[in-house]
């Protein structure tokens, strides 16, 4: 008989797919999760970039505050000594605070003047301590003062301490009571370079003015922080046992978008010569190590012929007219909380990667940690 096809009613149906293979989901999982890594890398970027720019803004307002400081009372605000901790307890290293026959250390001390009891900020001021803020040894040629010994050594060159955590808040943002400045709450007495207010621990019916603060506590993207401590700060200047130094109420810093207090340099140009200062050189300017390029500084290598040397390839100030005629500067550590002027281990750990052994590499893993800092420069 002959053979007929089988009707369609008889053919067996294909089964429609009820799904995506594994192969598929592990693709389209794949693809999600790259989609998500780059969109949160991007918004992380983005979110930095922010804080970089109100933290700069910030930074500017400061600048404009000191500049309105130094108009109003006719000097910068004085370094206030961020105390024994910070200095290692080198009389070479805080300001000369004697008191009753003995020296003291900062931020604050207390003064008993028979029926007035009253405090003082202790501080770098001007005059006085200008050699400090020229960071120069004694002698007749003046050199830059690196090491005790006059030669380079990558550590000691990098430790400069011409700043202060806490001189802005105190003089800028009024933070006080009525025995440091006479005014209680925000705002503060009219300030003396040597860390006192008139009229406090002045007879009764000494006369003061009041002025308010400069800057608000809490100006944009910086926050006032009392009692602020960073053990990574200890350790920079050699000091301190960890857990043996706690923070008071005098410590008082501004904070940046990422935690770290930021730091408020002075410094003065000139070199002494016969009794006499003279800028032959970038050099001379003393510049704050953090400010400069570390490949640059690193080269100069503190010898005598540098002070004369004003090439290219000695300029301190990378061409930039700004830092060449800037005599204050406000540096934020940036998002890496790294300013550069760390102990080089600490650096190293910090970013994650191997102490270098050379100049040249130490200089480089410095400069890393350099490019995110926020600076503003002010004269």
């Amino acid at each position: 008989m002959p053979r007929h096809p089988k009707s369609a009613e008889h053919r067996p149906s294909r089964v429609p797919r009820a799904g995506f293979t594994l192969i598929e989901l592990l693709v389209g999982i794949t693809i999600i999760a790259l989609l998500a890594a780059l969109l949160i890398s991007g918004l992380s970027r983005a979110v930095e970039r922010a804080r970089s720019t109100t933290a700069q803004q910030s930074i500017d307002a400061l600048v404009l505050g000191v500049t309105q400081f130094k108009n109003d009372f006719g000097f910068y605000p004085p370094l206030v000594h961020d105390g024994a901790p910070i200095s290692d307890g080198d009389d070479l290293r805080r300001p000369f605070v004697q008191i009753e026959g003995q020296q003291r250390d900062g931020p604050l001390v207390e003064i008993d003047s028979g029926d007035i009891q009253f405090e003082r900020l202790v501080v770098w001021a001007e005059g006085e301590d200008s050699a400090f803020f020229r960071r120069r040894e004694g002698g007749v040629n003046d050199r830059v003062e690196l090491t005790q010994g006059g030669e380079w050594d990558d550590d000691r060159a990098w430790s400069d301490i011409r700043y202060s955590k806490f001189a802005l808040p105190f003089y800028l943002s009024g933070v006080g009571g009525k025995r440091l400045d006479g005014v209680a709450g925000p705002g503060f007495a009219r300030p003396q370079a040597n860390g006192l207010f008139i009229g406090v621990g002045y007879p009764v019916g000494s006369t003061r003015d009041r002025y308010e603060p400069v800057v608000d506590a809490d100006t944009g993207s910086l926050k006032q922080v009392i009692g602020y401590f960073e053990q990574l700060e200890y350790a920079e200047h050699e000091s301190a046992v960890p857990g043996t130094v706690m923070p008071t109420d005098a410590e008082v810093a501004f904070l940046d978008p990422w935690g770290r207090a930021v730091r408020y340099y002075r410094w003065e140009a000139g070199r002494l010569v016969n009794g006499r200062l003279v800028v032959e050189s970038t050099l001379d300017l003393n510049i704050p190590p953090v400010l400069v390029d570390p490949a640059v500084y690193a080269g100069v290598q503190n010898n005598p012929n540098n002070a004369v040397d004003d090439s290219i390839a000695n300029d301190l100030t990378g061409g930039d007219p700004e830092l060449r005629s800037a005599r204050f500067a406000i540096v934020s550590a940036g998002p890496d909380g790294l300013f550069g002027t760390e102990a080089i281990e600490d650096i190293a750990a910090a970013l994650r990667e191997a102490e270098p052994a050379s100049l040249e590499g130490k200089a480089d893993l410095r400069a890393k940690a350099m490019e995110d800092n926020v600076v503003g420069l002010g004269k």
